[in-house]
Parts: C-alpha cells; sequence; structure tokens
C-alpha cells in the first residue's frame, strides 16, 4: 500500500507529517480549557431579563456552542472543562470531552492554573483558554485565533471583549507561560504580564470571540449582530509597539480577523 504521509505525535505533542517526497512538515497542536462556573451561580446580574429557566438554558446553549467549535478545529488536539459542578460534568461527557472537576468553585484563575498544571506535566507545551459564553463563536474563528498565534516559540495571543476590558479567550506558548489575570480589567492585567515576562504579545481582534455575555445590554447586541453579514477569517498584523521597559522581545501585534 502506497501512503502519501505519515504521521506521528513526538513528546511535544508535534505533528511531524512525512510526505511522499520526504520531506517533513511540524504542525504544533493544542490542549484548549473552557472554565465553565456551576450553572446557578452564571449570569445573576441578569436576573430582572430571564427567569432562572432561561438563564439555565442559555448557559448550557453557549457551552454546547464552544465545545462545538473547538471539537472541529484540527489544531486543537482535545478539550478540558473545568468546573465544579456535577451538572456540567455529565453535560460535558455527552460531548465526549474531558472534564477536570473542582471540588469547589475557586474562581476561573485558580481552576485554569490547575488544570494548566497538570496539562504541563504530562508535556502539554500549548494552552488555549476560552471563554463558555461566546455566542458568536465558531470554528473558523477559534482556527484563525490559533493561525495567527506562534505555537513554535514563546508568546501570548490575547482576545479582548468588545470593551477592550475583559479578556474572553488567551494562547499561550508554554501553557503556563504567564499568571492568569482573568477578572476585572484582564485584558489589561494579561497585556501588563506578559509584558513584564518578555513575551512576544498578540492581541487577536475578533467580531465573533470579542461578543461575551455578561450584561443585559450584551443580549441586545447579540440579538442585533447580523450573522449573514460577518466577514471571514482575513486578517492583518501591524506592530504597535517596541521595546519597552528594556524587556527583550517586548512587542505587541494588532491581529484583526475579518
Amino acid at each position: 500500500m502506497h501512503c502519501s504521509a505519515l504521521l506521528r505525535l513526538d513528546e511535544n505533542n508535534c505533528l511531524f507529517a512525512t510526505r511522499g517526497s520526504g520531506s517533513v512538515s511540524r504542525v504544533t497542536y493544542i490542549r484548549a480549557f473552557v472554565p465553565l462556573k456551576h450553572p446557578a451561580c452564571a449570569r445573576r446580574r441578569m436576573l430582572e431579563d430571564l427567569t432562572a429557566k432561561q438563564r439555565h438554558s442559555m448557559y448550557f446553549t453557549l457551552a454546547r456552542r464552544i465545545i462545538t467549535a473547538l471539537r472541529d478545529v484540527p489544531l486543537v488536539r482535545d478539550t478540558v472543562i473545568v468546573t465544579s459542578s456535577a451538572e456540567v460534568e455529565i453535560f460535558a461527557g455527552h460531548l465526549g470531552v474531558r472534564v477536570m472537576h473542582q471540588m469547589r468553585d475557586e474562581g476561573i484563575n485558580s481552576a485554569c492554573a490547575a488544570a494548566i498544571a497538570s496539562s504541563s506535566a504530562v508535556g502539554i507545551t500549548n494552552a488555549l483558554i476560552v471563554a463558555g459564553d461566546l455566542p458568536m463563536v465558531s470554528s473558523k474563528s477559534i482556527e484563525a485565533l490559533l493561525q495567527a498565534s506562534d505555537l513554535q516559540h514563546p508568546g501570548v495571543t490575547i482576545v479582548p471583549d468588545r470593551h477592550h476590558v475583559g479578556t474572553n479567550a488567551l494562547v499561550c506558548t508554554p501553557a503556563d507561560a504567564i499568571r492568569l489575570h482573568f477578572g476585572p480589567n484582564s485584558f489589561a492585567e494579561h497585556l501588563r504580564t506578559a509584558r513584564q515576562h518578555g513575551l512576544a504579545t498578540r492581541v487577536f481582534e475578533s467580531g465573533e470571540l470579542a461578543l461575551d455575555i455578561d450584561e443585559p445590554e450584551d443580549l441586545d447586541a447579540w440579538r442585533g449582530y447580523d450573522t449573514h453579514n460577518f466577514v471571514g477569517d482575513q486578517r492583518e498584523s501591524t506592530s504597535i509597539g517596541g521595546s519597552r521597559g528594556g524587556l527583550p522581545g517586548n512587542r505587541s501585534d494588532v491581529v484583526r480577523a475579518g
């Protein structure tokens, strides 16, 4: 039997493809982490806009959407759901994804740090941490994010929310490249931390990844979003800074999808 390509994974989760010509190409894979709070604790700020049943339904609709999107991205080797909820654990199991169960909800930063640490111990070298409440997320938007990231060299790619206050996704090479700062002003905190470590830093602007559901106004934005007018995943990269504070390799690039 003639095979045009032979594939193998090395210890760093890199796929080597040996083609008929004898050339070898190297593709790096990534593990995705999706932190999901207990459903009863999520989106309490929408109490006046949605009933408990509506919030519960939306929670799992959005969770299914991100899990499905990640499953269809070739560069994502697997997905780990981080949660303290038995209900979420059962839900994720039905979708065929791994679960790291917390004994109690200790917050997104502690939860993801623990999950990443355990993954790094077994050789996972790249991590994608992505929010579970992105209504416009798609496999194409995730794939564009990973293609815009340099998975071969130390660095961080940050996806801000539409207000440039929070962080909706974070790509880290190595997986534990920086301390996580999800929460108030996390976009600025992640930028600052990456620069302090002298890491190559990219900001990935994406309409599909920028909208998260935190406030009632986000629901209005979701309802008014015309998905038929979304423009593909073409992107451009522009350097917006050189060395800062004397840190080597301390440059930020803005990469825009669409």
